[in-house]
């Protein structure tokens, strides 16, 4: 009878058991959370008796009612913005990279691209003018430094950004005060001998990061206004160094990193400034918990396009691409930044005529030592990347960023916008190709285009 008994028990608790599951997997459907208390209070009376028959019963509620938690969608918005312009860079630069670099760049994963179109007042454009166009959206003539054609000073997307509160960084490979850095943050009529009036505008900016060359223009025996501008910098709260890696692994609140006494050597003499430069600033800029917008110069593969030089532009290439590298490493972990890489303008006509990807080797001929009226090459990684595919204009750099940071754009700006950009172009500009590159060479004492050696 004992025996009988104890069986009659076990099958009862057995139906029991079945009974239970097959109600709680029907609930799961609706909502899973009961089911999993419903088997923990079962288990609690028949694990004396039927541990294994429980535990199988667990197993299949628990394969029933497992659920998949998605991760929250990408913010529409970015908080920060990296802007990085590879002077002078045009397609057959990114391609000589990729062919020297056996077929691979940091560039490849933006997954955004577009063309962008330079012109400035001219059909072809100077540095000066092509990045006043990005940094306040307005097109205006070669060696204007953020001004109009008017002479009225343009408001730069750095200012705009400063005084909404977020942090900027500025960093390059030329001189600080060079006509792309300048014109994110100075306003000259004319880009050439103007170093020191830059270095002064600076010193009126809250502008928490730069780093580049142009070390003299900031100390006192090179100045007719005999300042000090090193020692402003350091009572303004700067650290000054001569080299990113004097701080180590500190990561100071602001910082001025000034790398040469004029222009900084080229890549094979200069090394990894730049990517090293551009991993600190984020470090520095990511502080500030309202965003920050940040440009990073790769400036000498314009100069090595002037020189007609393949070498030389394939090492400032790989240079700048680490340095790409680094952006999209940050902006990838922080997921709120988006990262923008153009051009100014192309530099040299610059095209691929032999070569072997097998060798990384590049034969290249140039149809000039100035730039052309090509378009250039846009990317795009993160919030908002996606607006800016297909072919834009220089300026629409200036508004996509205005937008996507909630910028306020200046009034002028807007009503100058609704009027067509080509009613102004082969207007009469104050410089012309050959006083620009004579500026060039003032400005770093070697010169461009034919006094360079060509190869």
């Amino acid at each position: 009878m004992l025996h009988k008994g104890y069986g009659l028990v076990l099958a009862t608790l057995t139906f029991v058991a079945i009974a239970l599951t097959t109600m709680a997997v029907k609930v799961g459907m609706a909502d899973p959370a009961p089911i999993v208390r419903s088997l923990d209070s079962m288990s609690y009376v028949v694990d004396s008796i039927g541990n294994e028959l429980v535990a199988a019963q667990r197993q299949v509620a628990q394969v029933d009612t497992f659920t998949v938690t998605q991760a929250p969608p990408p913010p529409a918005r970015p908080k920060n913005i990296i802007l990085m312009i590879g002077d002078g860079m045009g397609i057959t630069h990114i391609t000589a990279a990729t062919i020297a670099n056996k077929n691979q760049l940091h560039l490849e994963r933006l997954p955004v691209v577009g063309l962008m179109k330079t012109f400035s007042n001219q059909l072809i454009t100077d540095s000066a003018a092509s990045a006043t166009a990005m940094a306040t959206g307005k097109k205006t003539y070669n060696g204007a430094i953020a001004m109009d054609s008017k002479g009225n000073k343009l408001k730069t997307i750095i200012e705009i950004a400063e005084d909404k509160g977020l942090s900027t960084g500025i960093i390059t490979t030329s001189s600080v005060t060079h006509a792309t850095p300048a014109s994110f943050y100075a306003h000259q009529p004319k880009r050439s001998r103007i170093n020191r009036e830059v270095s002064a505008e600076f010193m009126t900016q809250k502008i928490e990061v730069l780093m580049g060359g142009g070390k003299r223009y900031f100390k006192p025996k090179h100045r007719k206004d005999k300042r000090d501008l090193i020692k402003e910098l350091e009572k303004k709260g700067y650290t000054v160094v001569d080299n990113v890696d004097e701080v180590g692994s500190k990561v100071p609140r602001k910082m001025v990193c000034l790398i040469a006494d004029m222009q900084p050597k080229g890549y094979s003499r200069r090394g990894d400034f730049l990517p090293k430069a551009t991993a600190k600033a984020t470090r520095i800029l990511d502080r500030d918990r309202d965003g920050f917008f940040m440009v990073v110069e790769g400036a000498q593969i314009d100069w090595g396009g002037h020189s007609r030089n393949s070498k030389f532009i394939i090492n400032e290439m790989l240079d700048f691409d680490r340095s790409v590298g680094e952006a999209l490493d940050f902006a990838e972990a922080d997921g709120e930044t988006l990262v923008i890489v153009t051009s100014d303008h192309e530099t040299g006509g610059y095209s691929i005529n032999e070569g072997s990807l097998k060798k990384g080797e590049v034969s290249a001929k140039f149809t000039d030592d100035y730039h052309t009226a090509t378009m250039v090459p846009l990317y795009a990684y993160g919030p908002g990347a996606e607006i800016f595919s297909g072919t834009i204009d220089n300026t629409d750099i200036f508004f996509k960023s205005c937008e996507l940071l909630d910028l306020e754009i200046p009034a002028s700006i807007l009503e100058a916008r609704k009027k067509s950009e080509i009613e102004g172009l082969d207007a009469t500009t104050e410089l012309d190709s050959t006083d620009i590159m004579e500026a060039h060479g003032a400005d770093f004492g070697t010169g461009y285009g034919r006094r360079f050696n060509k190869k």
